[in-house]
């Protein structure tokens, strides 16, 4: 059953250990502390992550089936942060199931097929979160990662939600769902990608639905706007919403800033 779920962002300045400046995202790391202790009263067996920065096959949704999951962050300096996670493979297949049944274009990561300890390597949007979420519990969790293209049908994404609220249902596991993403990425002209006052309107609706337990407004936000927002979290948004479809949730928004280019917005859903 689903326990707790969470919207997290993944700028690398969250972590103190590897921040050019802690001062930076100091707000946004005091919420993920939060919400790190919250996830960790929830008592999840699992914590399934969805980032938009994995291995994302051509209009589909990866999901990594091997026994452990990996990442390393570092800095030119020396300084880094590294985690291991086991995989819940049962969690994996069961999610698998849920999305045959809904036609979802799902594909497994098997790894190097011949070795048993196979390693899922984990990019910056599945560690950030899992740093906070998941490192520090003991006995630590078990994960799920997937990562899908943000060039599917919203109605596809929301779809998979639904379907990995099904498989955590009939695991019999206490499971967590971390939506990862940052908010509008046009928040500073010198940015890489420039200004565009479509950031800051995107990110302070996000805000809004968050705190109106609202998430199904974002089905109807138009395309031009996404693109003029520069989005990240709101594909993974979408994922959320069909999970609180078939598990009713009630969000509270912890924090948002935008101290650079990007915005970021950390959230905490509890079961209703």
């Amino acid at each position: 059953m689903l326990t707790f779920a969470a919207i997290a962002p993944h700028g690398g300045d969250i972590i103190t250990q590897i921040a050019d400046d802690p001062r930076t995202m100091e707000k946004t790391r005091t919420a993920m502390r939060e919400l790190g202790r919250r996830c960790a009263a929830a008592r999840p067996d699992t914590v399934v992550v969805v980032t938009p920065h994995g291995m994302i096959p051509a209009e589909g949704v990866s999901i990594g089936f091997t026994k452990y999951a990996a990442g390393v962050l570092d800095k030119p300096d020396g300084r880094f942060i590294k985690a291991t996670f086991d995989v819940d493979t049962e969690l994996c297949a069961a999610i698998m199931a849920a999305g045959e049944a809904h036609s979802l274009p799902l594909y497994r990561i098997m790894g190097d097929e011949r070795r048993e300890d196979a390693v899922l390597p984990l990019d910056w949007g599945a560690l950030i979160p899992l740093w906070f979420l998941a490192h520090p519990m003991k006995p630590r969790p078990k994960v799920v990662v997937l990562a899908p293209s943000s060039t599917l049908p919203r109605e596809t994404l929301v779809r998979l939600g639904v379907a990995i609220a099904r498989a955590a249902e009939s695991s019999g596991k206490r499971v967590a769902f971390v939506a990862s993403g940052d908010q509008g990425h046009a928040h500073d002209p010198d940015g890489p990608y420039g200004y565009d006052s479509a950031s800051q309107a995107h990110d302070m609706a996000m805000c809004d639905a968050i705190e109106k337990n609202d998430l199904d407004q974002l089905l109807y936000w138009p395309p031009e706007f996404l693109e003029d927002a520069k989005v990240d979290a709101f594909y993974q948004t979408l994922i959320l919403m069909g999970l609180m479809g078939h598990t009713p949730m009630r969000g509270e928004l912890l924090s948002y800033e935008a101290p650079t280019y990007f915005g970021m917005a950390v959230a905490a859903y509890e079961p209703m």
